[in-house]
């Protein structure tokens, strides 16, 4: 395992660690940014662990905010940014008179000990504390082994944590699929036994952590794991149908290999894979009403490497809105018909509609980012006659939103299909704002890092504010 780069630590964070410690707390980098500091990455965000109380910290910053009910944070702010100070916690089911067939967590408010706060976290690479004064990971919870091993492995028994806290399952998805690691047997074992219980989740939660898997630039890994495991068919079976041309997410067998030449390791992987594992609802086959079998084939893989070129572009830098992910993964299937100039527009919209719903309905997508993703796709339209006209399209009036979203949209399409044709209309003209949504690393709350957004009109941006295109 590489040692910590020191370079890569935001300054203002070790300012707010150390003003702590001043004031005579404890107080660590915590989670995610030390996980990805231990990986070589360099982290967007860095949160802070300390023993003062929310209103502690508030004493010793002017600049700082309280958020939160069920999950009180302190938020330092720093210009734009935001510096995220929690307190230690224990975990409240400790406390709680609910019987062991109720283990969801519904108040999280419980203070503790360093080692509580660490045991108590969803996963053992992010229970990591970095402390400035000895220059030195410390780890209450085995998570560098994990580390150095690429495991997503839960903290204590997976069963249990994945029942307190259903999301921890898209969460374990996540991790694995971001930063290339593999989840540990027993708890991927775990994942498939708990998987139904997403549904006990807060919907807007559950979609919150969907937007994660897609914004995390490893969109298409992300959903290659939740069909493998069956997760796909929790969240949106019509999701599911969409990419797996499978009946269901079941293992194919593997021609009946001789047990006597696999080692341990194998074994217990075979049955996980083979002799355990419970198989999901069997689906219903995917009928479009606007698609023939071939066709949606030919669609279903245009819309894999739309996932690829989505990964690309966030790894440039682009932060696409809530509403380009979704669409992201719904435009293959659809653009082509959109385009279609034998088509009148109510045919167009039953198609829209036809693709869209059902993915809006099961995955609760807030009515706004669904009314987004559907004038984006129609757009598409104008998009293509401004191309066949060899004209530029006029980005303005009421429906810029719109259009700029569908160049967006436009330009992945035209990359996944190697096609370098796309609209005379750029992206960089505010192509693909970011949500208001923080990433929520290391915790397990879905409303973090949230910014305050302004009263009075569309919100503008700078230019050297703008987010990078999503196709270059």
């Amino acid at each position: 395992m590489p040692a910590l780069d020191h370079a890569h630590i935001d300054g203002d964070a070790e300012r707010v660690v150390r003003r702590l410690t001043k004031g005579g707390y404890t107080a660590y980098l915590v989670g995610g940014c030390v996980r990805d500091l231990l990986l070589g990455g360099n982290p967007k965000d860095f949160d802070v662990a300390t023993s003062a109380t929310p209103n502690e910290v508030r004493a010793l910053f002017r600049n700082c905010r309280i958020i939160g009910r069920r999950f009180r944070l302190a938020h330092v702010f720093f210009g734009k940014k935001i510096i995220e100070v929690a307190t230690f916690r224990a975990n409240p089911r400790e406390d709680d008179d609910g019987g062991d067939d109720d283990l969801l967590i519904r108040r999280d408010n419980v203070f503790g000990t360093e080692t509580e706060d660490a045991r108590r976290r969803d996963f053992t690479i992010n229970g990591l504390f970095y402390d400035f004064e000895r220059e030195d990971v410390i780890d209450h919870v085995g998570g560098l082994p994990d580390l150095e091993a690429r495991l997503v492995r839960t903290i204590g028994d997976p069963d249990v944590r994945f029942r307190e806290d259903p999301v921890r399952m898209l969460r374990a998805i996540k991790f694995a699929a971001r930063c290339g690691l593999t989840i540990e047997r027993e708890t991927y074992a775990a994942l498939l036994r708990q998987r139904e219980d997403i549904r006990k989740s807060a919907p807007p939660r559950v979609v919150e952590e969907v937007y994660r898997l897609l914004r995390g630039a490893a969109a298409r890994r992300s959903i290659e794991l939740a069909l493998e495991a069956g997760v796909a068919d929790v969240l949106s079976p019509f999701l599911a149908a969409l990419y797996d041309g499978a009946q269901a997410s079941e293992p194919t067998d593997d021609g009946g290999a001789d047990l006597a030449d696999l080692d341990d390791e194998e074994r217990a992987w075979r049955r996980v894979w083979y002799d355990e594992r419970p198989l999901p609802a069997r689906r219903p086959p995917l009928r479009l009403g606007f698609l023939d079998d071939a066709e949606l084939a030919r669609r279903r893989a245009l819309a894999w490497a739309t996932l690829d070129q989505l990964d690309a572009a966030v790894r440039r830098g682009a932060e696409p809105a809530n509403a380009l992910l979704i669409s992201a993964l719904v435009a293959p299937f659809i653009a082509d018909t959109v385009v279609a100039p034998h088509l009148r527009p109510p045919e167009i919209h039953r198609a829209i509609v036809e693709v869209t719903q059902p993915l809006f309905d099961q995955l609760a997508v807030p009515r706004r980012d669904a009314e987004r993703v559907r004038y984006a796709l129609f757009a598409l339209r104008k998009v293509a006659a401004a191309r066949a006209k060899q004209q530029p399209l006029e980005m303005t009036g009421g429906g810029r939103e719109s259009l700029e979203d569908a160049v967006a949209i436009d330009g992945l399409l035209a990359a996944a299909r190697g096609d370098g044709a796309t609209a005379d209309a750029t992206a960089d003209d505010e192509p693909a704002e970011a949500g208001a949504d923080g990433e929520g690393e290391d915790g397990d709350e879905p409303d973090r890092k949230r910014r305050r957004r302004r009263r009075g009109g569309r919100r503008r941006r700078e230019d050297d504010d703008a987010a990078p295109a999503l196709v270059s």
